[in-house]
């Protein structure tokens, strides 16, 4: 058995790197919050030069697409048939993460086989947008396990601080479309997480082939976000900036972004009753950049809210906790 195996911390989440150092050198808190928030960081590898099988089984297949010379995406891809020569071989494959929070350690643990998977390749796809900062070892992972259980070919897309622009992971949506056209799936799912939700609701409204999109905590305004990852998640340095610091920094992110500020109003956009896309949300009264309750205000019946108590947003997004892990698989088979 091969294992994929890695760690991940709550300080990974949405990496600020808040420094007091570079305060006293860039031209105000402002400026340098949302100099943080919009470089983009470079992909983490799984890592394994040696060995490509690795690298197909955990990383899937990147994959350059473009609908004009100069306007291209990279995403990865994870089929079905990927692994279909390994276990003709005998192989079998382990995925293992370990989350640690507040001093637990948690694990999300799996094997694949040629016996407990999808019997064939389904024509359809999941789209995974991933939340901002969040290693991309653990998308990886989920898309890799989804593709195994539901044949589905799984395609990751950038988090939208990997773009070269900042702007919210709404930068090539147009060239996704055009992919998903050409390679002719019949039906796609879309699951989000956190900022990730921008995106797929804007994707959900413009391909009339959506058969149910999920959100995994699916942020607030931006504003607030910020300054809830930044004091639950950096509380001795976010103690030398103001909310109003953290306030005009997201304001200054959204107008350089050049995106309409509405295309953030999430619960707006979900209670157009014109969106006929099922829609469920998976929400955690103890995580503050998705609270619980700032969802109650829904009023649409195609929206579904299920509630997990006491999970913070790191392990919302990482899906380690088993019930809601399967409950997720289950809503996308």
């Amino acid at each position: 058995m091969i294992n994929g195996n890695t760690t991940i911390t709550t300080k990974g989440i949405m990496r600020f790197i808040l420094c007091i150092f570079y305060i006293s050198v860039l031209s105000g808190c402002q400026s340098f919050i949302a100099y943080q928030i919009t470089q983009p960081v470079e992909e983490i590898s799984y890592g394994d030069p040696d060995d490509p099988m690795l690298n197909t089984v955990y990383e899937g297949i990147p994959h350059k697409t473009c609908n004009t010379t100069h306007n291209c995406i990279a995403v990865r891809i994870f089929s079905h048939n990927d692994l279909i020569e390994y276990f003709e071989q005998g192989e079998q494959f382990g995925i293992t993460f370990q989350l640690k929070s507040k001093e637990e350690l948690e694990t999300f643990e799996t094997a694949l086989t040629s016996i407990n998977g999808a019997k064939r390749k389904n024509d359809s796809a999941i789209i995974v947008f991933p939340g901002y900062g969040v290693s991309s070892l653990i998308y990886s992972f989920q898309a890799r396990w989804l593709s195994h259980f539901t044949g589905k070919d799984v395609i990751l897309m950038p988090a939208s601080n990997q773009y070269s622009e900042f702007k919210f992971g709404l930068n090539s949506l147009d060239v996704l479309k055009h992919f998903l056209n050409t390679n002719q799936y019949q039906q796609i799912d879309i699951l989000s997480y956190s900022m990730g939700s921008i995106a797929a609701m804007q994707l959900a409204k413009q391909m009339p082939n959506v058969n149910q999109q999920i959100m995994v905590a699916p942020m607030v305004h931006f504003d607030t976000a910020l300054m809830s990852v930044a004091k639950n998640y950096h509380p001795t340095i976010s103690y030398f900036f103001k909310d109003d610091d953290f306030k005009t920094a997201a304001k200054n992110v959204i107008h350089d972004s050049g995106i309409d500020e509405t295309q953030l109003d999430l619960i707006a956009r979900l209670n157009d009753k014109q969106s006929a896309n099922r829609t469920t949300l998976y929400v955690s009264n103890a995580d503050p950049i998705s609270p619980a309750d700032y969802w109650q205000a829904l009023q649409n019946k195609s929206v579904s809210i299920v509630h997990y108590s006491n999970l913070d947003h790191t392990r919302m997004v990482s899906l380690i906790n088993q019930a809601m892990r399967n409950e997720v698989l289950h809503r996308l088979m």
